[in-house]
C-alpha cells in the first residue's frame, strides 16, 4: 500500500479529524462525570415529570424553561451516548487521532 501524501487529505485529517476526535474524548469524559454526578442522588431530586418545571429564574432572559422530563429525556441521551462511545475498541479509535494531552474539567 502506498503512503497517503496528498496535500488535501493531510490537511483535513490535521484541521478536522485530529480536533474532533479530542473533542469527542473530551465530550465523553464530561459525560462519564455528569451522569457520575446524576446517579450520586441528583436523579431522586428531579421527577420525570412534564408538569415539574426547574425555577431557575432564565425564562425572562430567553433561555427555555425545562421540565423533570426534559431533563431526564436528555440524561437518557447522554446514557445513550456513553453506551456508544464505551463499547470494545471505541475509544481507541477515538484517542488515536488525538495529538494533545487530555485535559479533565470537573
Amino acid at each position: 500500500m502506498a503512503d497517503i501524501t496528498d496535500f488535501e487529505v493531510i490537511h483535513f485529517v490535521d484541521e478536522i479529524i485530529r480536533p474532533m476526535a479530542e473533542d469527542f474524548r473530551a465530550l465523553k469524559a464530561e459525560v462519564d462525570s455528569a451522569t457520575n454526578k446524576w446517579f450520586e442522588g441528583i436523579n431522586a431530586k428531579v421527577p420525570n415529570d412534564a408538569g415539574s418545571i426547574l425555577q431557575d429564574d432564565r425564562a425572562s432572559g430567553g433561555v427555555s424553561r425545562l421540565s423533570g422530563a426534559d431533563i431526564t429525556n436528555f440524561i437518557t441521551q447522554m446514557l445513550a451516548y456513553q453506551t456508544q462511545l464505551n463499547q470494545s475498541g471505541v475509544a481507541g479509535v477515538i484517542s488515536k487521532p488525538c495529538v494533545r494531552a487530555m485535559t479533565v474539567l470537573d
